[in-house]
């Protein structure tokens, strides 16, 4: 399997010390080759537009930021292999980023910014899409208070129209659209599979740790959404919602537990390799993103996920199809070749 690790580690929403170096280039710069060291040679990356602050920004997470300290996705695409990186394999747009306003204002947002997350992901030339399918559930609920008339179901009906439209979209320019379902949103857990009935365009992302979250035991969930599956997060979480903290303002950090959410991988009790072997029954050959969320420490996580991978996944079966550019010379193997989409360097469609 596609193996890659998501710079999602980094957390730019909370403040830590030193927080403003994590809006520089050089930090990023340097974080690609300890990915790479860690041996893992592909990543994911979440879009989030917020963070361009007109084009000022060195973090990588919006096409603009791209195009002003790189040039476009080529030239992006190239730094990275120079840092040993040889691949984007998914990019994910969360769609509570822009939950404000009326709900027309959202879903056209949503469309617009979900239609910028498509344009960066043809120029990386990245497989797969992966949108948040809905906000949280206290957002949703805010977004529809005083809309007189406009039921939960109405919105719902008119969000899968958008999310038709851009499975279509994603189509024609040979990507796949992936739909995560978090815990705190509206189609938490086994419901979301319901939701892949009415879109059979659109593919699940499978996010190990708010599956369980919602109740859902993933490696089952595996097996009931066989050839459904688009691609893969391992997450991981020791937390259990006893206190219904996903209807709550702030579901990532519940109000009556001095936790977060989410671990490091091994860190928590998803059981990966019931996963990893639901998976591999099903037939499964897509890519599998290693994504701690939101770390402390960025370089534990490397180094904690690259050792649970060799002490745990590799003796159960795993098997890594893309390993880091410096780890493959190590083997003698050839490297693999960054093909940007000839049509993009502006990233537009």
């Amino acid at each position: 399997m596609k193996t890659s690790f998501s710079t999602e580690v980094v957390d730019l929403d909370r403040q830590v010390p030193n927080r403003n170096k994590r809006e520089s280039r050089y930090f990023w710069d340097e974080l690609y080759s300890l990915i790479s060291a860690g041996g893992f040679g592909r990543i994911a990356i979440p879009y989030e537009p917020k963070w361009d602050f007109g084009g000022r920004s060195g973090i990588p997470r919006s096409m603009r930021s791209i195009q002003m300290k790189f040039g476009g996705p080529r030239g992006y695409l190239a730094f990275l292999k120079e840092q040993g990186i040889t691949a984007v394999d998914c990019i994910h747009l969360d769609s509570a980023l822009f939950c404000a306003g009326a709900p027309e204002m959202y879903l056209g947002a949503l469309d617009h910014f979900a239609q910028e997350a498509l344009a960066f992901a043809v120029g990386l030339s990245c497989p797969v899409l992966t949108l948040t399918v809905t906000p949280p559930v206290f957002a949703v609920k805010g977004l529809l208070a005083g809309q007189e008339g406009l039921k939960e179901a109405d919105f719902l009906r008119k969000l899968a129209d958008v999310i038709r439209d851009l499975a279509e979209r994603a189509g024609e320019a040979g990507i796949v659209l992936c739909v995560k379902n978090p815990y705190w949103g509206l189609f938490r857990g086994e419901a979301v599979l319901e939701l892949l009935e009415k879109l059979p365009a659109v593919k699940l992302d499978l996010d190990t740790a708010h599956l369980q979250i919602a109740g859902a035991d993933p490696a089952k969930l595996v097996k009931q959404a066989a050839g459904r599956i688009g691609v893969v997060h391992f997450t991981d979480t020791a937390f259990m919602d006893e206190q219904e903290a996903y209807l709550t303002p702030l579901p990532e950090f519940p109000a009556r537990r001095a936790t977060k959410v989410f671990r490091d991988i091994g860190d928590g009790t998803v059981d990966f390799v019931a996963v990893l072997k639901a998976l591999q029954e099903a037939g499964y050959q897509g890519g599998i993103v290693f994504n701690c969320r939101n770390s402390y420490d960025s370089c534990r996580s490397i180094l904690r996920t690259r050792s649970y991978i060799n002490r745990t996944l590799i003796p159960a079966g795993y098997t890594e199809q893309a390993v880091s550019m410096y780890a493959a010379r190590r083997k003698g193997e050839s490297e693999n070749e960054i093909i940007p989409h000839e049509s993009l360097e502006d990233g537009s469609l």
